[in-house]
């Protein structure tokens, strides 16, 4: 060291020693920890995929559908149409009006319950006037509320009275079978790769797989949250609930109106009755479809069990692929989602009036916080669609942008802006402002860079 000083000139020793100094700093402040977004597909936790000790026969699977009388004939016929015939004798179909697709029984689980408990139940007006309208062939449809949520609202209420009944029917009609699958007409099963995944855990002993129902006391929209709807039981529970204890339902029709929900009501029950919480299963289960998933790092390698919110024209494409994939006896990812449905479209310019679900309130994970702190636009991206577009050439981590016509909600730490940045990628959908007050939207994505990534992940087995 001290031969270096007397041959080294006095401006080179000073640069020397600054190089140290920043060298030092740089690596004392590298993070210890990451965040998911941050690391490589393949170096983050992820669900283990592999072929367990429990496997499960597809006549092992009993997978429950619940629906309305009103989409009866809409949203059931295709779902029976792509279900592979193996799987017919394990399918149940449950409603809260009695009745028949074909030659597939619908069977009304409200009715269960008994007269006495319907007439007595305030909550159940809904369903008894539908019954009236049955008898007397007046078309259901004219039960609709004008207002979208309010229906929607009433028809949670129902779900709240059917699940039970729906659990308590399954173990009837199909007893004594490893796994029980419950879930709305909307949902998307992958079987394949679900018998694969339950083949890691014992059926004799208690499993509640699913994801928890929104918090009230949440600050913002949770995307595991927002897949609450399906779930998944063990023979186990299934038996301790109407094998060893007889009066289930009578002890919990009564405390069904005090619930906000159907997985809210079943979440109680298993807690209170059997000590258990909900394993939360997502991704794997969620409430995405191709066009809404947010690929990136957290995603990319996971596998995909069950999707709802289905559209009915994606039912087909994506029951070919479980097909497909299930004759493989590889496990469909996130990754091969992205193969199929998003390797044809071309995302390399800016679409008007296309939302890509950047502001969506599932997307609050990787909405990117603006720089400077709360309340900083980022570089200026408020300004325009263009300028809101060079924000997301600038930023690290931006995959794709959105810019709408008046300020929106970013659903995390930014306040309302018109510039929304990710980091994930969307495929979102056309969206159009005819009317005045109504927002417009442009999207663009960063797909070479997202590509570039893509390219050298490898997903196991």
């Amino acid at each position: 060291m001290l031969a270096l000083r007397k041959h080294t000139p006095r401006p080179a020793r000073l640069l020397l020693a600054i190089i140290l100094i920043y060298a030092f700093s740089w690596i004392k402040a590298w993070p210890r920890h990451y965040d998911d977004d941050e690391l490589p597909g393949t170096q983050q936790p992820q669900q283990d995929t592999s072929l367990g000790p429990h496997q499960v026969d597809s006549n092992q699977l009993v997978v429950s559908i619940i629906t309305t009388a009103n989409n009866v004939y809409t949203k059931l016929p295709p779902l029976i149409l792509n279900t592979a015939e193996e799987h017919h004798g394990s399918l149940l179909l449950f409603s809260d009006l009695q009745t028949e697709v074909g030659d597939w029984p619908v069977f009304d689980v409200i009715w269960r319950y008994g007269s006495e408990f319907i007439k007595a139940t305030k909550e159940l007006g809904r369903y008894r006037t539908q019954v009236a309208y049955a008898r007397k062939s007046i078309p259901l449809q004219r039960l609709n509320k004008a207002d979208a949520e309010e229906e929607k609202k009433e028809l949670a209420t129902l779900d709240k009275y059917k699940i039970l009944q729906a659990m308590a029917a399954a173990w009837e009609f199909r007893p004594d079978r490893s796994w029980y699958v419950f879930a709305d007409d909307e949902t998307w099963i992958n079987r394949p790769g679900l018998l694969k995944w339950l083949s890691q855990h014992d059926p004799s002993t208690k499993h509640f797989f699913g994801n928890p129902p929104p918090s009230t006391e949440a600050p913002g929209p949770d995307p595991v949250a927002a897949s609450g709807t399906s779930f998944i039981l063990s023979r186990q529970v299934m038996g301790d609930l109407f094998v060893a204890r007889q009066d289930t339902i009578q002890t919990w029709q009564q405390k069904i109106e005090r619930h906000k929900s159907a997985l809210h009501l079943v979440s109680s029950l298993l807690r209170t009755e059997l000590q258990m919480d909900l394993a939360t299963t997502w991704p794997a289960i969620s409430a995405f479809d191709p066009s809404t998933a947010p690929f990136s790092p957290t995603l990319w390698c996971e596998p995909v069990l069950l999707m709802h919110h289905i559209p009915a024209d994606l039912r087909t494409p994506l029951s070919k692929l479980e097909r497909d994939w299930g004759a493989t006896h590889t496990q469909l990812r996130f990754s091969d989602l992205w193969t199929r449905f998003m390797t044809p479209e071309n995302l390399t310019y800016t679409r008007n009036d296309w939302d890509n679900l950047s502001a969506d309130p599932a997307n609050a994970r990787w909405n990117i916080l603006f720089q400077g702190g709360e309340g900083a636009p980022p570089l200026s991206g408020e300004e325009s669609p263009d300028a809101c577009k060079l924000a997301c050439y600038g930023e690290r981590y931006c995959m794709q942008w959105a810019y709408s016509s008046s300020l929106v909600s970013n659903w995390n730490g930014n306040p309302e802006t018109r510039c929304h940045l990710s980091s994930s990628v969307r495929f979102g959908g056309f969206r159009w402002a005819p009317g005045e007050g109504e927002v417009a939207w442009r999207s663009g994505w960063r797909v070479d860079r997202f590509l570039g990534w893509a390219v050298g992940e490898k997903c196991g087995g």
